[in-house]
């Protein structure tokens, strides 16, 4: 009997003292919060990329034309009797767009927008639609540069006064 409980003495003892040594075993691998920015940083090696593959050109469809592109308009065809005006070419004349008037390029040195603008009505208000598209034109020129802050509003504003200003011009011819 004093080998039974001895044995089974030395058996509660190993069988309790095994998580310990488990524990004392056990691997703490430090690496594993170890984070490597180079993974992270920009490296233009990895993006390969031509940029001469991104320029158009309009001599690559010259035999397969893209079905999606608008259709060209072919030149009209000159007639028989080069000197006496058709009734057709005629027509052809009514239907084509008129040119927009050439509008001097001014450069103004203003610093805001909004004094583009008050310079802009000035000029409508005297009837001077050419010096006000200039002024117009050269304002949204500025600010499409970006050398003038403007807001949507006021970019807006200028761009219907160049509609307005082409339209007076129109009907003034």
């Amino acid at each position: 009997m004093v080998m039974r409980s001895l044995s089974v003495s030395i058996a509660l003892v190993l069988c309790i003292g095994a998580p310990v040594t488990a524990a004392m075993f056990t691997i703490n691998n430090t690496a594993e919060n170890i984070s490597n920015p180079a993974d992270k940083m920009y490296n233009p090696a990895t993006q390969v990329n031509n940029p001469a593959s991104n320029i158009y050109n309009p001599a690559n469809r010259t035999n397969n034309p893209n079905a999606l592109s608008p259709p060209t308009q072919k030149p009209p065809q000159p007639s028989a009797t080069d000197g006496i005006v058709t009734a057709r070419s005629a027509e052809l004349s009514k239907d084509q767009p008129r040119a927009k008037p050439v509008i001097p390029h001014k450069s103004y040195n203003f610093k805001l927008a909004r004094t583009y603008i008050t310079a802009a009505k000035k000029a409508f208000v005297q009837d001077e639609y050419i010096e006000f598209l200039s002024i117009t034109e050269d304002a949204l020129r500025r600010i499409n540069a970006g050398s003038l802050k403007a807001s949507r509003k006021t970019k807006q504003r200028l761009a219907r006064y160049k509609e307005l200003g082409y339209g007076l011009l129109e009907q003034e011819d």
